[in-house]
């Protein structure tokens, strides 16, 4: 008999256990959401000035930033080529390579998903940069 009410002790204890458990989740998706739904605010407020934004990093321009469907891209310095230029997604996954060959082009890129991918180019003097940019 004894056995039985400690049994009986145990599973009570362990539905407050859970119920309490549950509280927590659902407090934690609550302040989770306000938090993720505040810095999207943050974001939305900040948008439109990145529409002009150009990754610039002092060897090679990438715009727009963030891009759409194309992307373009020149070396500063009109005596280099861009001989090559390949998007790692941010998980460092190589996701598309692209041979240039010349000192500015059009990369066609809207077969990417949307999100922020790193780009490293390689010039005719066999400089390799990385630079972000961003798919819509």
């Amino acid at each position: 008999m004894y056995e039985i009410i400690e049994f009986i002790t145990f599973v009570i204890y362990i539905r407050e256990i859970i119920n309490l458990m549950k509280k927590l989740l659902l407090l934690f998706l609550f302040v989770g959401t306000f938090v993720g739904f505040s810095n999207n605010l943050k974001a939305q407020l900040r948008e439109p000035s990145s529409i002009t934004q150009k990754a610039d990093d002092g060897v090679l321009l990438a715009y727009p930033n963030p891009a759409k469907d194309f992307l373009i891209i020149k070396a500063k310095d009109s005596s280099l080529r861009i001989k090559s230029v390949t998007f790692y997604s941010i998980l460092g996954m190589q996701v598309a390579n692209y041979t240039v060959n010349m000192n500015s082009g059009e990369i066609n890129i809207e077969k990417l998903k949307p999100g922020k991918y790193m780009i490293r180019y390689i010039l005719s003097d066999n400089t390799q940069k990385v630079t972000q940019i961003v798919k819509q």
